[in-house]
């Protein structure tokens, strides 16, 4: 019975494969409204179409290809009607097979939204084999513009200086004038105390 249990234990390890929360990215084609947002004069060649970037936490194993499945479907729930049709997802290093035999409708959305959710999570290029046709692409053959997650640096300053609880002047200033009052009352009460011991001596003599 140790041995079963033994044996049994061993092969859960073996097959056991380690979980971790992932923060990652998942970019979808949506219309620019308006916002107070800069360079927006990128949007007047695309119509006014852009990669909006949304956050998304979940637990994977060891596997990158479970991360390429969740955004692909994370991009099929934005957009069921592109994503609608039989495809196979496979991994070649940092590289994403991406492969269907069915005719894809809106494939510049696909290319752009899948390229841009890949890539920017750590993917180096997107091979699309769509029927006979294959091509290959990195962030730098998007078609549309994208917002990148650019660290506020300036921002963080301000809001870092803002946020740090500072004494009040008036606090320092006294401490500043306390400080050379007490040295004084410490000279003052040695030299009495010198004066005092000097009287005792003369005295007993």
């Amino acid at each position: 019975m140790k041995k079963v249990f033994t044996i049994l234990t061993l092969f859960v390890a073996l097959n056991a494969n380690a979980t971790n929360w992932l923060t990652y990215y998942v970019y979808h084609e949506t219309k620019y409204v308006q916002g107070p947002w800069t360079r927006t004069n990128l949007l007047e060649k695309s119509d006014y179409k852009y990669l909006a970037a949304q956050e998304y936490e979940d637990l994977f194993g060891s596997e990158q290809i479970d991360l390429v499945y969740q955004i692909l479907s994370h991009l099929k729930e934005k957009n069921p009607k592109v994503y609608n049709f039989d495809y196979k997802l496979s991994l070649q290093g940092d590289t994403v097979i991406f492969a269907t035999a069915d005719s894809v409708g809106q494939y510049e959305t696909l290319r752009n939204e899948l390229t841009a959710s890949l890539t920017l999570n750590g993917f180096e290029v997107v091979v699309f084999q769509i029927g006979d046709t294959q091509e290959v692409l990195s962030i730098d053959d998007l078609t549309l513009p994208y917002f990148d997650l650019v660290e506020g640096s300036k921002n963080s300053d301000l809001s870092s200086e803002q946020g740090k609880v500072k004494e009040p002047k008036s606090k320092t200033s006294n401490d500043e004038q306390e400080n050379p009052l007490t040295i004084w009352l410490i000279v003052l009460g040695v030299i009495i105390i010198g004066l005092i011991g000097l009287l005792v001596r003369i005295k007993r003599k």
